[in-house]
């Protein structure tokens, strides 16, 4: 299986950064997570999102969440599609062959999140390393998210009025 880069050589682009993040990952794992750090490491790391056959971001639902999925290294990308090959739901990969774009997480969370909202009508946040040791979800959730979007700023007080109404 290979992996190929869709957008062009990223070389040396987010190293650092990818690095950190994965370090902070270990930390939460370890019991000795900072959200903060955390989060200020996932935006500014350049990570692997690979690509179905119809050029669209690969991406899952669960509980009504879409999750796009994000990966630290073509190594964990790799992974993610063997086992996606195995279990029947391989997205254009029989090839042998995984496309993907290299992109920052600042803007996977500040752009790729709202447009996956604004298109499937649903909440949706970040994945990262599916499959992996050490997977980590960023939630759609204030502090995570554009507010806009996040699911706990989300006024529903108008929408159970409205039904209320409607049910008197």
């Amino acid at each position: 299986m290979t992996v190929d880069v869709a957008d062009g050589r990223a070389d040396g682009l987010g190293e650092g950064q990818r690095a950190t993040l994965v370090a902070e990952i270990h930390d939460l794992y370890d019991g000795k997570g900072d959200g903060d750090r955390l989060l200020a490491a996932f935006r500014a790391a350049a990570l692997y999102v690979p690509l179905a056959e119809d050029e669209a971001m690969c991406s899952g639902e669960s509980d009504g969440v879409r999750w796009l999925y994000a990966f630290t290294s073509t190594t964990e990308l790799e992974r993610f599609a063997r086992a996606r090959l195995g279990s029947g739901t391989d997205p254009g990969w029989e090839s042998g062959r995984i496309r993907y774009w290299t992109v920052f997480g600042s803007r996977l969370l500040d752009v790729a999140v709202p447009a996956a909202v604004a298109e499937a009508r649903a909440p949706a946040g970040v994945a990262v390393d599916v499959g992996g040791v050490r997977t980590l979800l960023l939630p759609p959730l204030s502090g995570i998210v554009p507010d806009p979007v996040a699911v706990d700023l989300i006024d529903r007080t108008s929408e159970s009025r409205d039904r209320s109404a409607e049910e008197a």
